[in-house]
């Protein structure tokens, strides 16, 4: 008798033993749709898309001097990697001298004659995208003839516009509220970053333009 007394304590023990370690084994099914919910957050996140568009010069800049990549082209390589964003480059069909003062009398000329300069590339497909942020250099005060090319040949009506620029002195030259103005059907975000060329290219300006994508929520 006290040999199966013993032998059912020790089996109902036996089960639950087993069974308190198989709790604190992980669940494929529970793990495949904790993945999945992940999986989903993350599609989700991403579905919506943000392009960075930006016209940069080579050549003679402004208090820097003689450059391979423009200052504009290296603070929007900041926002690309930061973002993990698409881009596109307004490339001129004629490219500007390099000289700073040929430079000058060609853009001054542009501006006189309200001229629209052709661009280089055309974009496949803009509608995919929610959140254009654009960039360009202050040009004597003004936005680049060009960057109004691109403004004109693209229809970005609806979609959020984050103006960014770099400057020597300038800021960003009240150009904001002309992009606004510009662009009324657009819902154009005048908290924009203006950094001086010579701040862009360095590990300051990295921070500064990180911050700043971060204080908009991104």
């Amino acid at each position: 008798m006290k040999k199966e007394f013993l032998l059912s304590i020790l089996v109902i023990l036996g089960i639950f033993i087993l069974t308190g370690c198989g709790s604190n084994k992980a669940n494929p099914e529970t793990e495949k749709t904790a993945n999945d919910i992940l999986n989903n957050q993350t599609e989700t996140k991403s579905d919506s898309k943000v392009l960075i568009v930006y016209f940069s010069r080579t050549g003679e800049n402004y208090n820097v001097g003689n450059v391979e990549v423009g200052n504009t082209a290296i603070m929007a390589s900041y926002m690309k990697e930061y973002l993990n964003a698409d881009s596109f480059e307004i490339v001129p069909v004629k490219k500007y001298p390099d000289s700073y003062d040929e430079c000058l009398k060609v853009a001054t000329k542009e501006k006189e004659e309200d001229a629209r300069p052709a661009i280089e590339s055309k974009l496949d497909d803009i509608s995919k995208y929610d959140t254009i942020f654009i960039g360009y250099p202050i040009w004597w005060g003004e936005i680049p003839q060009i960057v109004y090319t691109f403004m004109e040949e693209y229809d970005l009506s609806g979609k959020n516009i984050i103006p960014f620029n770099t400057h020597e002195g300038s800021g960003d030259a009240g150009t904001y509220n002309t992009i606004k103005n510009k662009l009324s059907k657009s819902n154009v975000n005048t908290n924009g970053l203006a950094l001086q060329g010579k701040v862009a290219r360095t590990d300051e300006g990295k921070e500064e333009t990180i911050n700043w994508l971060k204080e908009l929520g991104y």
